[in-house]
Formats: C-alpha cells, structure tokens, sequence
C-alpha cells in the first residue's frame, strides 16, 4: 500500500501596489497616472483621488508618506480585519535609508534646525506610522540593501510564518531619493485562497519589474 504524500502548499501572494514614475499600480492593473513628475504633487494627486487619510499626513517626511500610502491602498484591496493584531508582521527594505530627510534635516540646521524634519531620520518611522494607524502589533523591520533582496525578503517572511504567530505580512521596497522614487508593497498570507499567486522569488521579481 503507498503511502499519500501531501505538498506543503505556498502561502499566497493575495494584492500588491507600486507607486513610481507617476503612477500607481494595483495588482498590475495602472488605476491613475499623473501628469506631473514632481513627487510632492504626485503623492498629493493620489491620496485625494484615493481617500488616503492621516491626521499627520502633511507632517510626515517624503519616505513615510510614499510608504504609508502604498500600504493604505493596498489595505483597501485586502481584508487584516480577519486577523488578530498581533498576527500580521510588517517588513520593508530600502537603498538610501533616510537620506532624502537627513539631507533636508542638514539644511535645516544652517538656520533653524527643524525637530519636525530629526523625528523622520531612521528609516523605520514608516513603519511606526503604518503600525500605529492600522494597529498592527506583529514583528516589523526595515532592511537596508543595495538593491530589493527578494531572497531574504523570502527568507525573513517563511521564517516568520514557521516560527512565530504570524499569519499575514506586508512586505515591499520603499526607496526615495530627491525624484527618484518608487514604492512597492504586497501582502502575503498564509492562509489562503488557491486563485491566488505562490509567493515565490520568480513570481515576487515578476511582479517588481512590472
């Protein structure tokens, strides 16, 4: 008699976002485009034309709010309410870190340093804005690489499923520079719908270079 082999089944990759070049992509789909290329302009355009709200918004340096309003649309096109707070993690990863800030802060200091400009010179502030308005209360990190390391974004992510009570976890890429900027964000669940895509480095780097 053989035995039944049952596959681990993947989890999911259940909705993605990106925002870059004056655009913004969910789940490969362009919903908007401006026709600025100005990201102070752009980043306005698109949380009045998709109701992307915080009480501090207009107070968060550049990095936090490219970051926090790609994660707030996609939350718009998936459902955290299933999980406990503590069951969803948060990983993010950039280049520059908070360079785009810590130079302005530098200017700043010629005249009147700006306490508004120093609270948002780490990188992880992002993710402090994004924790605090959705309640998220699971693991959360901020990488700093070279280039979007899908490998130990994988990594990070599996072993957060596997190990801790984590059940859900927004990952992605948040880099800003002067205008040089893109973000991109996804979800991941573990448990799952099988409509959706296998959270795997060939389908991840698909998904980026769109």
């Amino acid at each position: 008699m053989q035995k039944k082999i049952i596959m681990a089944q993947l989890p999911k990759i259940t909705g993605f976002c990106e925002i870059s070049n004056g655009k913004l992509f969910i789940n490969n789909h362009n919903v908007f485009e401006s026709n600025s290329n100005i990201f102070d302009k752009i980043i306005a355009e698109i949380i009045n034309n998709f109701k992307v709200v915080h009480p501090r918004f207009g107070k968060m340096d550049r990095l936090a709010q490219l970051g926090y309003t790609c994660i707030e649309i996609l939350l718009q096109n998936v459902d955290i309410t299933k999980y406990k707070s503590d069951e969803i993690a948060l990983l993010l990863s950039n280049n520059s870190s908070s360079l785009d800030t810590d130079l302005r802060f530098q200017k700043s200091i010629e005249s009147i340093p700006s306490p508004a400009l120093f609270v948002y010179t780490l990188p992880n502030i992002v993710l402090a804005e994004v924790c605090i308005k959705n309640k998220i209360k699971g693991e959360n990190i901020f990488f700093i690489s070279e280039n979007f390391n899908i490998d130990l974004m994988l990594v990070q992510i599996n072993e957060l499923f596997n190990n801790t009570s984590t059940k859900a976890c927004i990952g992605g890429w948040i880099e800003i520079f002067e205008e040089n900027y893109k973000g991109f964000v996804f979800m991941v669940e573990k448990e799952f719908n099988n409509n959706n895509i296998d959270f795997t480095k060939d389908n991840i780097i698909e998904i980026f270079k769109k």
